[in-house]
């Protein structure tokens, strides 16, 4: 897929100001540019499964009643513990009231690029595999469409090249408004069918289309889609689908958490392509790496993923919101 200019074939509502991880500060504006059509009088419905909005120096996370500070006295007389301790503990503070929440990490069913396969993604994330072992676990599914190999492919192996949808006969083009893409339902079935026959799933990690096709799926989600229960979406240089019979995807804010990681020199899918589907969900989390066209896991990524990750419980959703915001790279 080569890269393409942003064009404007659907207008993604516009949501509030992306949100910023933690308590690192913002560096520059936060708000993006708003996009034609953008609604800018309206905040859209809390993202499915958040928690009401509030600071948390003053609110309780478990009732939303206010809370005392801790003495130093009491902090005091904590035991030791390392940094993944203290991590896990406060996953359990939170988790709270669900039933064996911690018998398990969070599990994300991922979806794989154009030209890939789930053995691929397999191959090419063992790095962010690594950095949220404990926390996340990574489920790879293949697409159902075989592509013909290419030349850098081994026409005899028995792991060809796959894509979610195609824009012309047999081909794929990001920036492609295609009067008649195919393939989309079969793939919105086997995703379907993967949460269920291999689940419970809490998530969706998706990369490049897969990522695409996982923002499709967060859109029907938020729609009540009872195909597709999941509680966030982790979207790494995702896009929006240029055809217009995909437009209905994007006509209202998606309201579902989202962590768009979005790479500033990318070639295969321009940042600009990014940036603008994070426009359509609501308050969506934004992580800029200074890299290309692949899964980021540096320790700044790291940090990052786990810091997202940590909002949410196995098989409960979302436990807390940052404030508004854009996190860049510099700033974790």
């Amino acid at each position: 897929m080569g890269s393409h200019p942003v064009t404007r074939q659907h207008r993604c509502p516009q949501g509030p100001t992306p949100a910023v991880l933690g308590e690192f500060p913002l560096a520059g504006p936060g708000r993006a540019a708003a996009l034609p059509g953008s609604h800018r009088g309206s905040r859209p419905a809390r993202p499915a499964g958040a928690a009401p909005s509030s600071h948390p120096a003053v609110t309780s996370r478990r009732q939303g009643a206010p809370s005392a500070p801790r003495s130093r006295s009491a902090r005091s007389r904590l035991p030791s513990q390392s940094a993944r301790g203290v991590s896990a503990g406060r996953r359990k503070w939170r988790c709270r009231g669900a039933a064996m929440a911690e018998a398990r990490p969070l599990r994300l069913l991922a979806l794989h690029g154009y030209r890939q396969s789930a053995r691929r993604l397999r191959q090419r994330t063992g790095a962010l595999r690594k950095a949220l072992r404990g926390r996340a676990e990574l489920v790879p599914i293949d697409a159902p469409h075989r592509l013909p190999p290419s030349a850098e492919d081994d026409p005899d192996g028995d792991d060809p090249p796959r894509g979610w949808w195609f824009s012309g006969p047999g081909t794929f083009e990001a920036g492609e408004a295609a009067a008649a893409p195919a393939g989309l339902e079969e793939s919105l079935s086997a995703v379907a069918a993967a949460l269920a026959e291999h689940g419970p799933f809490d998530g969706l990690l998706g990369f490049s289309q897969g990522a695409a096709l996982a923002a499709m799926v967060c859109a029907l989600r938020a729609r009540g889609d009872p195909r597709f229960p999941v509680a966030f979406a982790v979207l790494v240089a995702a896009f929006a689908s240029r055809a217009p019979a995909h437009g209905h995807f994007y006509r209202e804010p998606i309201a579902l958490p989202s962590l768009h990681v979005v790479g500033d020199t990318d070639a295969v899918i321009a940042a600009a392509l990014s940036r603008e589907l994070a426009q359509c969900f609501v308050e969506p989390v934004v992580l800029s790496h200074p890299g290309g066209h692949f899964i980021p896991a540096a320790a700044a990524q790291k940090k990052a993923y786990l810091e997202f990750l940590e909002r949410f419980c196995p098989g409960q959703g979302q436990a807390e919101r940052p404030e508004a915001g854009e996190a860049r790279e510099g700033a974790l």
